[in-house]
Formats: structure tokens, sequence, C-alpha cells
């Protein structure tokens, strides 16, 4: 296939069709996208016979959701680590010694870097947790992190609001350990806090280093 094409492949793969969490919705998606390229049968036929056909289900959200991944969905985060170590060594060349002295000096400025992260997420407080009543359990007690991906379902919420159980696709649940969105509207419409059990032990991990109480030891305590 020419690169021409190889490039329509990823122009013609938008976002939203990757994100979509309803698998009737996708297929709907994918009829629309036939129809567009009607024209171009030889990409059509890479597309599919490549790609979505023998793949969709490792990258496309109406699959991946039902599996709990945290949003890690590429390699993208290995290949970073690899090129930053490479930058960091600046020669293959050099004994062992020198080489690990200067790998351990890149691991602690990263450890250095998440320790930071981790006490800003216990000290500071997110400005919609100050102004919302469901948040008052879980604040300064999960990642920044958490709290974004949790008021981004909410906003997300309201336009779902009239039929959650059929609209919600359970995305965050299932694949994050995050309440999605029918589960917010229900403590929206009951004015009931998130509690935090109702959060997994990933984003309540505040601390790195050493032993630290279990999940559900940490959720009795608070």
């Amino acid at each position: 296939m020419s690169t021409e094409n190889q490039e329509d492949v990823y122009e013609t793969m938008p976002k939203k069709l990757l994100d979509e969490i309803d698998e009737q919705e996708y297929l709907r998606k994918l009829d629309a996208l036939k129809t567009k390229w009607k024209s171009r049968p030889d990409f059509l036929h890479y597309l599919f016979n490549n790609w979505l056909n023998r793949f969709a289900y490792k990258f496309v959200r109406c699959w991946t959701k039902s599996h709990m991944h945290f949003r890690v969905e590429t390699t993208n985060r290995a290949e970073s680590e690899h090129s930053m170590l490479k930058l960091w060594l600046s020669t293959c060349h050099g004994d062992l010694d020198t080489m690990l002295l200067n790998i351990d000096s890149l691991i602690e400025g990263q450890i250095t870097d998440i320790k930071a992260s981790l006490e800003f997420s216990k000290t500071k407080e997110k400005n919609n947790a100050k102004s919302n009543h469901i948040f008052y359990i879980i604040s300064n007690k999960i990642s920044h992190l958490a709290f974004k991906k949790i008021w981004s379902e909410i906003t997300r919420a309201a336009g779902i609001y009239d039929d959650p159980k059929n609209k919600c696709g359970h995305y965050l649940r299932t694949s994050h350990g995050l309440p999605c969105a029918c589960e917010l509207i229900t403590q929206f419409d009951h004015v009931l806090p998130i509690q935090l059990y109702d959060i997994d032990a990933f984003w309540k991990t505040l601390e790195i280093g050493g032993r630290y109480p279990s999940a559900r030891q940490q959720d009795m305590d608070f």
C-alpha cells in the first residue's frame, strides 16, 4: 500500500471512532466510513482486512472498556522511557559501573517527581472538590488525575441524564475503577458523596516506597 494510502488510514480513523463505547454506534460509524470512501476500495480493503477486522477489539473502546487498563492502551509510555534513557546515557559506550550510575540517577529523578506529584494530591484540594458535596470524603485521598477523570465523567453524565443506563457504557468503571456516568447521576440525585471504596486502589496510592496499608485498610481508616 502506498504512503498516501497509509496516511489516509490514520486520517479516517478519528478519535471519536476509536473512543466509541457503544458497539452498535461503532458499527454505524463504520458504515458511514464505508460510504465516504466507497470510491477507494483498495483503501477500504486495507483498512478493514489489516486493521479493523483483525485488531479492532484491541484498541477500540467498546471492547477495551471491559478490561482494567487505566488508559494504558499503547506502547507510547515504554517508548518514551526508552528514548529518555538513551538521551540520559548519551552514548552506547562505557563501562558497566558508569552506565548503572547514570540509570540510577535517572530513576532517582523520576521518583522525586512522582513523590512531588503525590504530595500535591494529598495536600492541595482541587477547585471542583471545594464546591461539590460528592467529593468531600475522597478529597486529598485520591490523585488529581483521578479527580480530573471523574469531573469529565460528571460533565458527560449531564448529556445522558434522560437515559443513563443505556447510554453510559460504564467505561470509566470497568477500565479505570472510577465511578461512571450512571453512578454519578445517582450520587447527585440522592445527594450522596463518593466513597473511598468506590475508587480503585490504583488511584488511592499516594505513597511510593516502603510498605503501606492495603486498599481495604485505607478505606476503613478514613
